[in-house]
């Protein structure tokens, strides 16, 4: 693999622990107080996963690629009910559209191998 899809493997899998993760990003919110960790979760993936990336055939695998492609789906969905400015990470992280993002990302990394 490559030095880009490498990288692009790398970001991808390291917004997905984040999004997964309450305490990361509750911890994020407390190193970096003038963050707002919220709506950085839903840029971080934008600017982690773009679908028609021919990279991503270098980068993943087809069924890793199919689950990126699900997960997507679902955090387009939640980023079109979410309110544009959203509440801070501490009351985020109490939703339900939080808890099925989270889920959603938790599922994908279970699909990587070995990463």
């Amino acid at each position: 693999m490559d030095e880009l899809a490498n990288n692009i493997r790398k970001l991808v899998i390291d917004t997905l622990k984040l999004l997964s993760s309450k305490e990361e990003q509750l911890k994020y919110q407390k190193n970096v107080p003038i963050a707002d960790v919220s709506a950085e979760l839903f840029c971080q993936w934008d600017g982690a996963y773009v679908p028609e990336s021919p990279v991503n055939n270098r980068a993943f695998s087809k069924e890793e690629i199919v689950s990126l492609d699900e997960f997507n789906t679902i955090f387009n969905k939640i980023a079109d009910s979410t309110p544009d400015n959203l509440p801070s990470i501490e009351k985020f992280v109490e939703t339900n559209e939080w808890k099925e993002l989270s889920i959603s990302a938790r599922k994908t990394l279970d699909s990587f191998k070995n990463d």
